[in-house]
């Protein structure tokens, strides 16, 4: 059994990394990974948008990847299939209800801001931070709520075939 979880995203290259791993798998063996698939989310893509301006292109340049870190659940069924398992693929979004302020740069803190907070100093990571937040703020509004924050996930299973 090879289970992965939320960890595959950080590794490029990580399709042919579990194309290996399944061609290695023993006959009824399995594989389950998941990963997040939010990389083209706003969270994201403002980030990206961030690190990529005039004022912060220089210090970050290069320690973002984008929006092509991950696949598509089609894109892992097929190295499943292709590594002669029986396979699912498929995602889900799932709708956070976040609370407190700015909610959501607190939640990428802890995952996709992490490469950025790395590469600033502590002044140049709260300046990042400030302007990030209000972007953010934008793109997903408090409500009386709570702010929801989409949250998609990819996941996969598969069984290698028996020879």
């Amino acid at each position: 059994v090879i289970v992965t979880n939320a960890a595959l995203q950080w590794l490029p290259g990580h399709q042919e990394l579990m194309a290996r791993w399944l061609g290695a798998l023993k006959p009824g063996a399995w594989f389950a990974m998941q990963v997040p698939g939010n990389f083209n989310a706003p969270s994201h893509a403002l980030m990206r948008d961030l690190a990529g301006s005039a004022t912060w292109s220089a210090k970050l340049d290069g320690v973002l990847r984008g929006g092509e870190s991950v696949g598509e659940p089609a894109d892992y069924l097929r190295i499943m299939l292709d590594a002669g398992c029986t396979a699912d693929a498929w995602e889900t979004t799932y709708l956070q209800l976040l609370s407190g302020p700015d909610p959501v740069l607190e939640w990428v803190r802890g995952t996709a801001l992490r490469p950025v907070l790395a590469a600033l100093s502590a002044g140049d990571g709260r300046a990042f931070e400030t302007e990030y937040a209000a972007l953010l703020r934008g793109a997903y509004p408090s409500t009386d709520h709570g702010t929801v924050f989409p949250f998609r996930r990819i996941f996969a299973v598969a069984r290698k075939g028996r020879r």
